[in-house]
């Protein structure tokens, strides 16, 4: 009984890796589906040591089945290889009385590719469209039904014979133009009498879809010579290039390789057809007639697909924005969107909203969900040295559009010196280049709407955008260059609450240098100890005498919009940056600050009349820096000192 029982699993065993082997094919894989009332179906099959090598021999077999079936007359077939950096393709040439079938029509529906012990094992479904097969079919029989009509032209008289006879004839077509030592006499087939003398003479023939062929021959009075040649067929190029790339290239039905591609086995004087596919774009073809040796661009842009995204909530009704633009409310289902990056806020009263960003592919359906967090109804919010706390609204932290000025760039010549570098580097906007703003909004106890507008410093885009060029390029010209930390001598404002202003302290001993601050801003520029990095240019100017101004002074402009669309824009608030400080030994500080003196800032706008729940979008913005002196007084008392 134990025997048996061991048996029995051993075969349960080998059943359940079967069907798990097989788990992943389809009914199409071991037996070809029937034809249905539009289409017939073929499976070409390939095994090789390689996947691509099977992958060919699958296509072949899926070509060699169709063109069987339905082009017998007189079938052969020939293969041709087109080769990339990256994949090679084989495609077949189905030839029925020296004219090529065409495959219109003929489309790979699926594949199955499985590794083996021994290889790859490919197998391809392939559909061929019955009306497609029926034109076929017509055009090559009108082709065949044509009758040839061969009849000798006759050059000279017959009664000059004795001084030569020259006769051409050639196959598979007549019509060939015949020319001797460059002359033209007429064409295939054709009879030459006592035209040409004794000797060496230049034989060319030429048909507008064949080859041309050349070659010496002697003519001797009173002998004929002739001549019969088998006409090759002749080609034409075409240079292939898409838009987006990669994009599937057919020929007549038959695939030819990937955009871009040059082929050079065009048949000419025929109307051929170029299709293209793309697993994101629709298809296209591009009906084609070439001449003899002509190689022809061909460029084409792929009309898109949409995708589609699904979008779902917990809870559910939360507002949906896709790119900005509203679209409803959750659960949002199979909303058509561009191929392309794309990014979707999902935002709840009460909640904190939800923003990703996507990519979609042409014809491509996603869904996401997100899950939405509950927010507190509690808010501190640091403003210089005073904590404000905002209580009872809840603050949505809503989704809000940040119009950020355009980045600047160094801008220097290739034989810039170091006071060139050091001039435009003081002359340079680069608080654009890392400068943030973000909205929260609450609703105020006694009505209406609070905001709150945080500027700060992008740390990441600092060392990026400033820190990283400025010290390269000072590091080219310098004399000397060294690192470091030093405490900054900070104070509150006398005058001004809350205000802090900072300075650093320089050796009375040092002159012509220029720091650049490089310590993680994090924690701000001037509660800890400072880092920079210091480069002695030597120059002859700091700036002072061009007038180039420390300071920039720009806009902060708040813009709300209400459920009507109308627009709420708050007046504009001016904004100063510091970028720099001088001294009198012509040392220079790069180390920007808000209003002289704070790290963060926090600017709090009132709207009595409008109510967090009627606002449907907020944008804030700082506008482009204008250069300015300084805007606070000179004459400062400190009152305590940090």
């Amino acid at each position: 009984m134990i025997c048996l029982n061991k048996l029995w699993a051993a075969a349960l065993i080998v059943v359940f890796f079967t069907v798990q082997a097989a788990g992943g094919a389809q009914p199409w894989t071991t037996s070809t589906p029937k034809a249905d009332s539009n289409y017939k179906y073929y499976v070409g099959r390939g095994e090789a040591d390689s996947e691509k090598a099977a992958f060919d021999q699958a296509v072949k077999d899926a070509y060699d089945q169709a063109a069987r079936e339905n082009f017998p007359a007189e079938y052969s077939y020939q293969a041709d290889i087109y080769q990339t950096e990256s994949s090679s393709y084989l495609t077949e040439r189905t030839i029925v009385s020296g004219i090529s079938a065409r495959f219109d029509g003929f489309e790979k529906e699926d594949e199955f590719i499985q590794k083996t012990d021994d290889g790859y094992s490919v197998k391809l479904l392939y559909r061929f469209s019955k009306k497609a097969i029926a034109q076929e079919k017509a055009r090559l029989k009108k082709i065949a039904d044509t009758p040839k009509k061969r009849q000798m032209s006759v050059v000279g008289s017959k009664s000059d014979a004795a001084k030569g006879v020259l006769i051409v004839e050639t196959d598979p077509v007549d019509g060939a133009a015949v020319y001797v030592d460059g002359d033209r006499y007429g064409q295939t087939p054709m009879t030459l009498y006592g035209s040409l003398s004794a000797g060496r003479h230049t034989l060319r023939i030429d048909h507008p879809r064949y080859q041309t062929v050349s070659e010496d021959i002697i003519t001797v009075p009173g002998k004929t010579v002739s001549v019969k040649k088998t006409l090759l067929p002749a080609f034409a190029s075409v240079s292939v290039t898409t838009e987006p790339v990669n994009a599937d290239v057919y020929l007549n039905g038959r695939p030819v390789g990937t955009a871009p591609l040059t082929y050079d086995r065009i048949p000419v004087e025929e109307e051929i057809t170029i299709s293209l596919h793309h697993a994101e774009m629709e298809k296209m073809s591009v009906p084609v007639t070439l001449k003899k040796g002509e190689v022809r661009p061909i460029n084409i842009v792929l009309p898109e697909k949409s995708a589609k995204i699904s979008l779902f909530s917990f809870p559910q009704g939360a507002e949906v924005y896709i790119d900005k633009r509203r679209i409803g409310v959750t659960p949002v289902r199979n909303y058509t969107i561009a191929r392309g990056s794309h990014t979707f806020t999902v935002e709840k009263a009460g909640y904190e909203p939800v923003t990703r960003s996507f990519a979609a592919k042409g014809g491509e359906t996603i869904s996401q969900t997100a899950e939405l967090k509950p927010l507190n109804r509690t808010q501190t919010i640091v403003s210089g040295n005073r904590p404000v706390v905002a209580v009872g609204g809840v603050d949505k932290f809503h989704r809000y559009e940040e119009i950020r000025p355009a980045k600047k760039h160094l801008s220097l010549s290739s034989a810039a010196t170091g006071e060139d570098i050091l001039l435009a580097a003081m002359q340079w906007s680069y608080p654009s280049n890392f400068i943030r703003a973000r909205v929260s909004y609450g609703q105020r106890r006694s009505g209406g709407t609070t905001f709150f507008v945080f500027l700060s410093f992008d740390e990441k885009s600092y060392q990026d955008l400033f820190v990283r060029p400025l010290r390269r390029v000072l590091k080219n010209v310098s004399d000397s260059a060294y690192s470091r930390k030093k405490n900054l001598d900070c104070f509150y404002e006398a005058e001004k609450e809350g205000q802090v202003s900072c300075a650093f302290v320089f050796n009375r001993n040092l002159s012509d240098t220029v720091f650049v601050k490089t310590a993680p801003i994090e924690h701000g520029f001037f509660r800890d100890k400072a880092d920079f990095d210091a480069f002695v240019l030597m120059t002859q100017d700091d700036g002072r005498r061009q007038n180039i101004k420390p300071y920039e002074r720009r806009k902060l402009i708040l813009s709300i919009y209400d459920r009507s669309g109308q627009k709420h824009q708050i007046k504009n608030v001016p904004l100063h940056i510091g970028k720099f400080t001088t001294d009198k030994n012509r040392n220079v500080v790069f180390m920007p600050w808000f209003e002289d003196g704070y790290e963060s800032l926090v600017r709090v706008f009132q709207m009595p009349n409008l109510d967090p729940s009627n606002i449907s979008r907020v944008e804030v913005q700082l506008t482009q820096g204008v250069p300015v002196n300084n805007p606070y007084p000179p004459n400062r008392r400190r009152k305590k000192k940090l």
